[in-house]
């Protein structure tokens, strides 16, 4: 399995995006505020990978006019192609193993 990222690596490039999103709209930290109902400081920790919410991301991006790229961040797993299951719907729960009934006894050649 490849190593992962730390958590406070991938919080700091997602604030170092967000960060350089807004300034290239020219936006100031305030503004966004203004416009996301959430305080500066509270942007200021998420842009610096400080730590944040759910809620704040969104409004975030829902302030910066990005909210449609959220399925960029997780696809809709509803929908494949390549699965025919798919046409059934969204999956409900989900199973560990193969479901299939194991055999009450091994197979082996017959002597």
């Amino acid at each position: 399995m490849p190593s992962k990222k730390p958590i406070s690596l991938l919080a700091e490039e997602l604030g170092e995006r967000l960060s350089s999103y807004r300034l290239s709209r020219n936006l100031r930290q305030k503004d966004v505020a203004d416009r996301s109902g959430i305080s500066r400081g509270a942007i200021a920790r998420i842009e610096a990978g400080k730590g944040g919410t759910i809620d704040s991301l969104l409004r975030i991006m829902q302030a910066l006019d990005v909210e449609d790229r959220i399925e960029m961040l997780l696809p809709d797993a509803s929908l494949s192609p390549l699965d025919p299951r798919s046409e059934i719907g969204p999956r409900q729960r989900a199973r560990t193993g193969s479901t299939e009934k194991p055999a009450k006894e091994p197979w082996s050649w017959g002597e």
